[in-house]
């Protein structure tokens, strides 16, 4: 049995998702791809927080965000969230604690939005790409 791969994913991407109707846009078949066991999502209580928080400012429905939060508790690999790395100029600081778990937790992938992350392109171990990249990556190895 193949490994799944190690995902971090981005709020940007979880927003995205929850916002579209478009049932097969690369962030919501990203979401599928965790509900189906096929990615192992990483979190940590500081990325938790943040999508929730992120989730509530960009007014989703309180009853998407209980049942992604439910799913969470359910399937992810929760890291302590322990490690800091250091802040990266010309990003977002907040963003920093995505990649402090994908160093924590020596994620495969990091998926983002953001493009002042996709250009770093990595970040130590971890390839940092946008959904539709991961998802081509993806579906290479079915």
């Amino acid at each position: 049995m193949k490994k799944k791969p190690l995902v971090i994913v981005d709020t940007s991407v979880f927003i995205s998702a929850l916002r579209s109707s478009n049932l097969q846009s690369a962030p919501n078949l990203i979401i599928k791809y965790y509900l189906e066991y096929k990615i192992t999502l990483i979190l940590t209580p500081q990325i938790e927080k943040e999508i929730t928080l992120i989730l509530i400012r960009h007014q989703i429905k309180e009853t998407k965000i209980l049942n992604l939060l439910t799913t969470f508790d359910d399937l992810a690999c929760y890291k302590q969230g322990i490690y800091q790395t250091n802040f990266l100029d010309k990003i977002d600081s907040k963003d920093n604690i995505f990649l402090s778990a994908s160093y924590e937790s020596k994620a495969n992938y990091l998926v983002f939005l953001d493009k002042h992350l996709l250009n770093l392109k990595h970040f130590h171990q971890t390839i940092i790409l946008n959904p539709q990249s991961f998802l081509n990556l993806l579906l290479q190895y079915e």
